[in-house]
């Protein structure tokens, strides 16, 4: 009898969370522990979260020309609650990689039509590469297009279907917030609209004049940050070239190295969870024979926009050349594959005994991974020869600058890193760092004239470069990172270099 009851609790769990309710459940807890342990190993920011606080000094309607400002609008938000420490970062970081979870699950419901299927296809992205490791530590705007990649996605299926207004609001709205993630976006979307047009249940639905109510929507969306594009004369395109061609090569030698990339890029974007789907539904892979239906609508529709995004990719390499391509950057190309793999096995399987091994799976890969980021991320005898930049004693720096009264005025860095985390603990600091994206420094403030220091790690730069901020004293800070259970502390040496704060280089 125990034997019986045990079973039945582990099939109510497992019904639960192929839920709708219980994918919701399900991410905010993933986010929730994996934010406790962050807490735990150190307070430092990692480079993307550096980045964006570094950015966030002030609400601006837009910050760089390379990507657009959303991001930056939800940290800036959450450092009004939890001020600007990495429970700023954390809080947006894990509520949307939350979103990502429950956008999938929604699109995957509006191809699939069954819950059970969505939900496992939501819940397969924690043993994905980008969600189940990556996110944790790097990425910002590529989180949020993850999102705008399914919302717009649910938001066509449902347009596709059904045609109304309200449809055509929440398809421009999910196509704005798209293009208010990432300058990549467009690649997804027009992948999508390709897709749309090689199908003809779907090339009829965008005769409709309603669809003008989407682009209004979108644009309306996205008009504050093309005003201030207007206003400090930003160059997206130069930007973006910047970013997608880093070394100036000859031209033919570019194409062939980013084709190359794009070409090793795609399949190892889905690993290792295309392999760990297969392994538990071979069937929808071809490794079993069986008579199912034909495919939906739906799922042709995910397969054809990957590959339309993926072709017009490959143009934009032979366009302009472009080589700084990864499997980082296959997101808008390749992130809606659990919609169109797991549309695919619903057609295989149809019994809830399927769906349950993805539960199990799920629920193992998500507490080996954080058992595994506690070993990786800290200082200990397994990860001797990790670089452990999560441990640069920023806490005692701040510390220490804060005892040389270095709290209101501006601090140059010649590292974003340095930039963004010093302001993390010392909020009224006006920071800049020699590498940001900003098109235009940050305004001052109260205080942010009265000094100004330039703050450099050791080996940072040379002499001759020191001397061309005119330097009026330089101090030698010997700085160790607090004791931790975790392993030894990490030593660290800055120098602070006093300039003088009317000076052209601390405007």
């Amino acid at each position: 009898m125990r034997d019986i009851a045990g079973t039945e609790q582990r099939q109510s769990r497992a019904n639960f969370l192929l839920s709708g309710p219980g994918v919701l459940v399900f991410w905010l807890c993933y986010g929730l522990i994996h934010a406790i342990l962050r807490l735990n190993i150190s307070r430092t920011l990692a480079i993307d979260d550096a980045r964006a606080t570094e950015l966030t000094q002030n609400l601006a309607l837009g910050y760089q020309a390379r990507q657009p400002p959303l991001y930056e609008w939800l940290l800036w938000s959450s450092q009004q609650v939890f001020g600007t420490g990495i429970e700023s970062d954390l809080f947006v970081r894990y509520l949307l990689i939350a979103g990502i979870g429950v956008s999938c699950f929604g699109a995957a419901r509006a191809a699939i039509k069954d819950d059970r299927w969505a939900a496992a296809a939501s819940l397969s992205l924690a043993f994905s590469y980008p969600v189940g490791w990556t996110f944790h530590e790097w990425a910002t705007q590529t989180i949020l297009l993850c999102i705008g990649c399914f919302a717009t996605l649910h938001a066509a299926l449902n347009w596709i279907e059904a045609p109304s207004l309200r449809a055509a609001f929440w398809l421009g709205a999910a196509i704005g917030l798209g293009l208010l993630s990432k300058f990549s976006f467009p690649l997804f979307l027009g992948g999508l609209l390709i897709a749309c047009l090689t199908l003809p249940e779907a090339r009829q639905k965008l005769a409709d004049k309603r669809l003008f109510i989407s682009a209004a929507v979108a644009l309306l969306m996205l008009l504050p940050y093309i005003v201030w594009l207007w206003q400090v004369h930003g160059d997206v395109a130069h930007a973006i070239g910047r970013t997608m061609i880093p070394q100036p090569k000859p031209y033919l030698s570019r194409v062939m190295t980013g084709l190359a990339h794009l070409a090793k890029s795609i399949p190892l974007f889905l690993l290792p969870w295309i392999a760990l789907v297969a392994l538990l539904a071979p069937s929808a892979f071809g490794f079993t024979k069986g008579t199912v239906a034909p495919p939906r609508l739906a799922e042709r529709l995910v397969l054809r926009t990957m590959v339309a995004a993926a072709l017009l990719a490959t143009i934009g390499i032979v366009a302009i050349g472009a080589t700084n391509i990864a499997e980082r950057y296959m997101h808008p190309i390749l992130i809606v594959a659990p919609v169109y793999v797991f549309a695919r096995i619903a057609r295989y399987y149809t019994s809830r005994a399927s769906m349950r091994p993805f539960v199990r799976l799920t629920l193992g890969v998500a507490l080996a991974i954080a058992v595994v980021r506690v070993i990786a991320v800290a200082d200990n005898g397994f990860t001797r020869r990790a670089d452990r930049l999560s441990q640069i004693p920023f806490p005692e720096l701040a510390e220490r600058l804060a005892r040389e009264g270095i709290t209101r005025g501006t601090a140059l860095t010649l590292d974003v890193r340095e930039a963004g985390n010093l302001r993390a603990f010392l909020p009224e600091l006006r920071v800049i760092g020699r590498d940001s994206f900003r098109v235009e420094r940050p305004p001052k403030t109260a205080g942010s004239g009265d000094s100004c220091v330039l703050v450099y790690r050791s080996g940072q730069a040379d002499l001759q470069e020191i001397a061309g901020y005119n330097p009026l004293a330089t101090e030698r800070l010997e700085i160790s990172g607090a004791p931790s259970r975790l392993g030894a502390p990490r030593r660290e040496t800055w120098f602070m270099a006093k300039l003088d704060p009317n000076s052209a280089v601390c405007d």
